[in-house]
């Protein structure tokens, strides 16, 4: 099987199991702090991905190395350079990572409960498009070191991946059609998860290149990528307990672990691990970026999920329909090495 094939296939498996997320969202979101919530998250998800370490084939699992090099950047030269001073710390990926895990998915809920969730649901959709820039950066950087790029996307398969984009957000418009509440607060807390989120997802992918330099076996650049989402949300959990403190009065609704809770936020952790690990395959598997444009699937997945698991109902099926095949008819077909670079 040829890469791009088995990064479709990868992002196919990270599409089936990460659509589910935003329903075991909906259910296990009950506090007024959405910090709080997250720091519960967090800790579930570090649970659910500790089996990935004995599961993933890698025969390179060396975690006291890994540890040590986890503060490291990318170079001018397109190659890994450890962190040496305080202000250098800021250029390490990993330590961006912890930081977006505190907000990404904090802010996602937060700034649902300021402006329509339909709007916060799109605009998180421009999550993938920063993650495809930031690969194609990175691939750039590390080609320029004379050495053959992990990540390349060229000038048609960017126009394939707006209209995709444009293509998903039609499918979650079709949810109600409609914005009842809006302001620019709102906006601007969406807009920083959003980045937020690119950044958490990115930072794992990147420092597990940088772990695993100059190899570029996937099984160990996915381990090495697991290593990094375990240790950022170690990182986070303080961060996400400061943010409670500092944005929410402790009057707030708190968050009340029942044993059902524990069971859906289980769930929640599971199927998070496995689609983490799908879509990490999918950008390591193959050099073809192009793959990700499959991703825009989710929010068609995603719909079908809530309709039938949260009575959200469809306020317009041929929204729906026409968004759904307008993803459609921006993947088939064109999903190719060769037209990617």
């Amino acid at each position: 099987m040829n890469p791009t094939a088995k990064g479709s296939l990868w992002a196919v498996a990270a599409v089936a199991t990460g659509s589910w997320l935003p329903v075991f969202y909906f259910f296990t979101h009950v506090s007024d702090d959405p910090f709080v919530w997250r720091s519960w998250l967090l800790t579930f998800q570090v649970v659910a991905l500790l089996p990935a370490f004995s599961l993933i084939p890698s025969h390179n699992k060396n975690w006291r190395e890994n540890a040590r090099r986890l503060l490291s950047y990318w170079g001018d030269n397109g190659e890994p350079v450890r962190v040496k001073t305080t202000r250098e710390v800021v250029r390490a990926p990993a330590f961006w990572a912890a930081i977006s895990f505190t907000f990404d998915l904090a802010f996602w809920v937060w700034a649902a409960t300021l402006i329509d969730p339909l709007v916060v649901t799109i605009i998180f959709q421009l999550m993938l498009i920063g993650l495809v820039w930031l690969a194609s950066r990175l691939g750039r950087k590390i080609s320029s070191a004379h050495r053959t790029s992990p990540h390349v996307i060229g000038g048609k398969h960017w126009a394939l991946m707006v209209l995709s984009f444009g293509g998903a957000a039609l499918v979650i418009w079709s949810e109600t059609g409609a914005v009842s509440t809006l302001n620019w607060m709102g906006i601007a807390v969406a807009l920083v998860g959003t980045a937020t989120a690119t950044g958490s997802l990115w930072g794992t992918v990147s420092t597990g290149r940088l772990l695993g330099w100059p190899g570029g076996n996937p099984h160990d650049l996915v381990w090495n990528a697991t290593f990094v989402a375990v240790a950022a949300r170690l990182g986070a959990l303080p961060l996400t307990l400061l943010g409670s403190v500092l944005f929410f009065p402790p009057t707030a609704k708190t968050f009340e672990l029942t044993w059902t809770m524990v069971g859906l936020l289980s769930l929640t952790g599971v199927f998070n691990a496995v689609g983490a690990l799908s879509h990490r395959y999918s950008l390591y598997v193959t050099s073809s970026l192009s793959v990700q444009r499959i991703m825009f699937f989710s929010p068609v997945l995603q719909m079908l999920w809530l309709w039938i698991f949260a009575d959200v109902s469809i306020a317009d099926p041929q929204a729906l329909l026409v968004g759904t095949g307008i993803v459609l008819l921006a993947n088939v077909g064109w999903q190719s090495n060769v037209g990617s670079r």
